[in-house]
């Protein structure tokens, strides 16, 4: 017995069982209980989405001997010969491979003639943008003014270059792509129908792969099952279609948005390792990345979403943040680009996720530069761990070896908790009273320090009277850096933690430092 793919034994033979296409359905159906078809149809949409079978099931309508009607009886001679493609009125033709006008100036010729049997002559064209320019000019009377007999119904996936003179003599329906969720029922149903089993993580597996063509989905579907003996779960998806479960995804991305380069690159060479493919890897990441910003974002914006996927994926989705997906999401659809020019697509899959584990460090840069976060000393390269941001402890002096009770102490004090910023200002200060106003004298190397204090100096009047009895101002004085000031300040520079955090992140050295303002 010759066995029958799933593509082609779950043919929809009704328009009822054109799964996905309602708006098509309802509009030809409409059409056909009143009478009010067009003598040319264009079918446009992605593959496998059901314009051929449309096709199909629109010529048995008008020639069914039960209609024309909105749903053919598929039992009539008529019904049964479009169905085996035996019928002599329904033609199909492919356009890839009848390019040229003389085949249309044939099929034109035919078309004098009226139905052998059947109410209509029916001439469908496949992949019709093939045809070539000639064979489009050849056909546009022929569509515009055909015989009564005659309905034309082109299919295309790619309408662009389906010629506007042609669109504009046609009534165009678009077929979309069939929702995932929707498809991986679908597949449930099919395998049910066949009595084999098929998990629902492995169908939703292969309703992602199909991207929304169901046939696409039964063609991997019966790959599958090929390969599973009846018994298709997500490690059969996994081993036969390179797809890494949602799960690894997942992980990676939670590994890439903390920053931990070493995990990431663990579950790449992993997945590699696996033999899957660099193109499929970075696919999956995309796709994942996109489905979280949604989620992100708006849940509704994601309603396909098996049950069991929504949780985990809404888990994440909360946990990294939609400003952060968002800019994931742009990173690595960057790296896409470059990965499909590289000669080295592990390595500059590998470079993605690099550039990836580096967001929660730009983010850190972001808010200081913003002035929403202060800058804390990064590690040093030596292991040395970076100071702590907290308020030294009560009775150690601060500043660095400050007397401890100065007037400098007890204000650098008071900042710590709220102000920290401004507390390492006053530590790098030379601190005096005159009266009721406290000095602050920067040497030339601390001119950044300077100014953030005079910018701050509401806050620091504001906490100064609390912190050092009868003082009421500040003033903010500045040294002027002479020669020999260059390397202290090309030192301070050098140490200073938000130069190093930037160095960090962005890369690169310092390769100069000169004063702002002119030592003479």
């Amino acid at each position: 017995m010759t066995y029958t793919v799933l593509a082609r034994a779950w043919r929809p033979q009704r328009f009822a069982d054109l799964i996905g296409q309602d708006a098509v359905v309802r509009t030809l159906q409409n059409a056909l209980t009143a009478g009010t078809f067009a003598q040319a149809y264009l079918f446009s949409g992605l593959r496998g989405v059901g314009k051929t079978t449309a096709a199909r099931l629109l010529a048995k309508a008008v020639n069914c001997e039960h209609g024309p009607t909105a749903e053919p009886c598929g039992e009539c001679s008529s019904c049964r010969e479009i169905t085996t493609g035996s019928s002599v009125d329904v033609i199909e033709i492919d356009g890839a491979t009848n390019t040229q006008v003389d085949k249309v100036r044939d099929l034109q010729d035919f078309l004098r003639f009226r139905p052998t049997r059947d109410r209509y002559r029916v001439i469908v064209i496949d992949e019709v943008h093939m045809l070539s320019t000639s064979a489009f000019n050849a056909l546009l009377k022929s569509i515009e003014e055909p015989p009564t007999y005659v309905l034309w119904i082109f299919a295309t996936t790619e309408r662009h270059k389906v010629p506007a003179t042609i669109q504009s003599r046609c009534q165009e329906l678009d077929f979309r792509p069939l929702p995932a969720e929707r498809l991986a029922a679908h597949l449930e149903t099919v395998a049910a129908g066949e009595k084999f089993s098929l998990s629902p993580a492995a169908a939703a597996a292969i309703a992602r792969t199909a991207e929304g063509s169901v046939r696409d989905g039964l063609s991997l579907l019966d790959q599958l099952r090929a390969f599973s003996d009846d018994a298709v779960d997500e490690a059969a998806v996994e081993a036969v279609l390179g797809i890494p479960p949602l799960e690894r995804t997942l992980s990676l991305i939670e590994s890439l948005a903390a920053g931990d380069l070493g995990a990431a690159l663990g579950l790449l060479r992993d997945q590699l390792t696996r033999g899957y493919d660099p193109s499929v890897l970075a696919r999956e990441v995309g796709r994942a990345l996109g489905v979280l910003l949604h989620l992100a974002v708006d849940p509704s914006l994601e309603p396909d979403l098996a049950g069991v996927e929504r949780e985990r994926l809404t888990a994440v989705a909360e946990a990294i943040g939609a400003q952060a997906v968002g800019r994931m999401l742009s990173l690595w659809l960057e790296a896409e680009g470059l990965l499909k020019e590289a000669t080295n697509r592990e390595l500059a899959l590998e470079v993605a996720a690099l550039r990836l584990s580096r967001w929660p460090a730009v983010q850190r840069l972001e808010a200081m530069l913003d002035g929403r976060a202060e800058i804390v000393a990064p590690a040093t390269r030596g292991g040395t761990p970076p100071p702590s941001s907290a308020p030294p402890p009560a009775g150690s002096p601060a500043g660095g070896g400050r007397a401890p009770g100065s007037p400098g102490s007890r204000l650098a004090e008071a900042l710590w908790p709220t102000l920290p910023r401004l507390a390492a200002a006053v530590e790098n200060a030379e601190v005096r009273l005159e009266g009721p106003t406290l000095v602050l004298r920067f040497p030339a190397s601390a001119r950044t320090l300077a100014r953030v204090a005079d910018g701050e100096r509401a806050r620091l009047e504001a906490v100064v009277g609390s912190a050092i009895a009868g003082c009421s101002a500040v003033r903010i004085e500045e040294e002027m850096p002479g020669d020999d000031a260059l390397s202290g300040l090309e030192r301070t520079v050098a140490e200073d933690p938000g130069v190093e955090l930037v160095r960090r992140v962005l890369g690169g050295d310092v390769r100069g430092v000169w004063p702002d303002r002119d030592p003479t």
